[in-house]
């Protein structure tokens, strides 16, 4: 082949090659203006295209995501079951799901740890994304700013006051959230099934003295006299045949029963008080901590706020009505304060003086001819003299 030949077919595939390239530019292949079809337009139509507009593998997908990436998510907390305000999150009910990133606020709670052990504020539904503002750490606050003593009461239980004092509330150690058993000793006493009083009972007798007339026609002077017998006690015939009145030498002795009421949640201790207004912050200067200070002129201290003497308890029903009767009849009340995960009930019996004597195997004593009585002495210390002033120098 000659080189006139092969020139002329280099320059025909040249040729063609710059025929092809065209026909791709035009048809919009490398670049050109992308065709986008309406729904209305019928094959084969030339469909305007704005300018500017991408190809459709530079457009950006939804979700923040580059080009051809996928959408960015994030790890959120949320709740596996619906539990009411004031329960106390722990991993049974928290569980990590996906959110896109665009949805997460920073009030969402991103780690199980941060909602550990915190009480929900409101009712929380099956599958709720949790956030900082629906659970709060103290459950005092609950009632504080929002439900009042009624958001610390278990679901099933009502809330009854009861009074105490230092002894029977474990010295002052009780608090809100405590869990206690409720001792109570009530005091029997015997009484007249007819009357309904407490015995013994009183007798009153009229006592009639007659004097006959001394004179023909005068009539017998009749006098009554009468003899209240208080407390009446009983007749008995004495061993030389004497009528005698015995009487009791005190009054009754009640009998003793104490039974325990178990699992009450101390909701709060000492009266209840709405909380105060926030005061405005103001700015407060540093103080020079070379600068000694000024007392006051008429400065009064504050005084010691009294103890508490009053405890509201959360009980099933039935326990507060027992409660309800126990405060009512003047029963001896005492607390016993039980630990933090001790939510057991005990078979506990009621305790009397037979419950001693079977219990401990108590044989009751012979009778003797004498006793032993304690001492006791009782010292009253006098008050210590006022020093003498030391005159002349002394």
């Amino acid at each position: 082949m000659s080189r006139r030949v092969l020139a002329i077919l280099l320059l025909i595939g040249g040729l063609l090659i710059l025929g092809l390239i065209a026909i791709l530019y035009l048809s919009g292949a490398l670049g050109g203006d992308v065709e986008v079809l309406d729904e209305t337009s019928a094959p084969g139509a030339e469909v305007e295209v704005a300018e500017g507009t991408p190809p459709p593998d530079q457009i950006p997908s939804p979700g923040g995501a580059g080009p051809g990436e996928a959408p960015q998510l994030i790890e959120v907390v949320v709740s596996l079951q619906t539990v009411p305000r004031g329960w106390q999150m722990t991993e049974d009910e928290l569980a990590i799901d996906l959110r896109r990133a665009e949805e997460v606020s920073s009030n969402v709670i991103t780690s199980i740890d941060d909602a550990l052990g915190l009480y929900a504020r409101t009712d929380i539904f099956q599958g709720e994304t949790l956030t900082f503002d629906s659970l709060i750490g103290d459950p005092t606050l609950i009632g504080i700013e929002e439900y009042g003593p009624s958001s610390l009461i278990p679901e099933g239980y009502v809330a009854q006051a009861v009074p105490m004092d230092r002894l029977s509330s474990v010295a002052y150690g009780l608090a809100e959230g405590d869990y206690v058993d409720v001792m109570a000793t009530f005091l029997i006493y015997e009484i007249d099934e007819e009357f309904q009083t407490l015995l013994e009972n009183s007798a009153t007798f009229v006592l009639q003295s007659v004097t006959p007339g001394g004179e023909e026609g005068e009539e017998a002077q009749v006098a009554e006299t009468l003899l209240i017998l208080d407390p009446f006690g009983r007749f008995e015939t004495l061993p030389n045949g004497d009528l005698a009145l015995i009487t009791p030498s005190e009054e009754q002795r009640p009998v003793q029963v104490s039974f325990v009421l178990q699992g009450a949640k101390v909701v709060q201790v000492g009266p209840y008080f709405p909380p105060a207004a926030v005061a405005v912050p103001t700015s407060t200067p540093t103080p020079d901590p070379n600068a000694t200070p000024t007392p006051e002129a008429g400065l009064v201290p504050t005084p010691t706020p009294p103890p508490p003497d009053v405890l509201l308890l959360a009980m099933t029903p039935q326990q507060q009505l027992v409660m309800k009767y126990a405060v009512e009849s003047a029963a001896n009340i005492d607390f016993a304060l039980r630990g933090p995960e001790d939510g057991q009930v005990y078979a506990v019996e009621n305790v009397d003086l037979n419950y001693f004597l079977r219990r401990f195997n108590i044989e009751p004593p012979i009778d003797y001819g004498y006793t032993v009585s304690p001492v006791f002495a009782t010292v009253t210390p006098a008050p210590p003299a006022p020093e003498e002033t030391q005159q002349g120098g002394e």
